[in-house]
């Protein structure tokens, strides 16, 4: 658990997830060569980002109150 916190932590994640963005719009851009479905798709790909870390934290979040309830 705490390595899934460690990776949590915002300046590394956010630096990650513009890696990974950059990594799929490069990749989609040789796939199609437009610009254009590039864009488009890296939009959706850090929204969908976005959604995975707010469920991180609050995973996150409710495993540390299920903690302090059982103590």
């Amino acid at each position: 658990m705490s390595r899934f916190v460690k990776l949590m932590r915002a300046p590394g994640i956010y630096f990650r997830m513009l890696v990974a963005t950059l990594v799929f719009a490069l990749i989609t851009y040789l796939h199609y060569n437009s610009v254009t479905l590039t864009i488009y798709y890296s939009i959706i790909c850090i929204f969908l980002m976005q959604l995975g870390y707010v469920g991180g934290v609050l995973f996150l979040i409710w495993r540390e109150r299920a903690e302090r309830k059982a103590d």
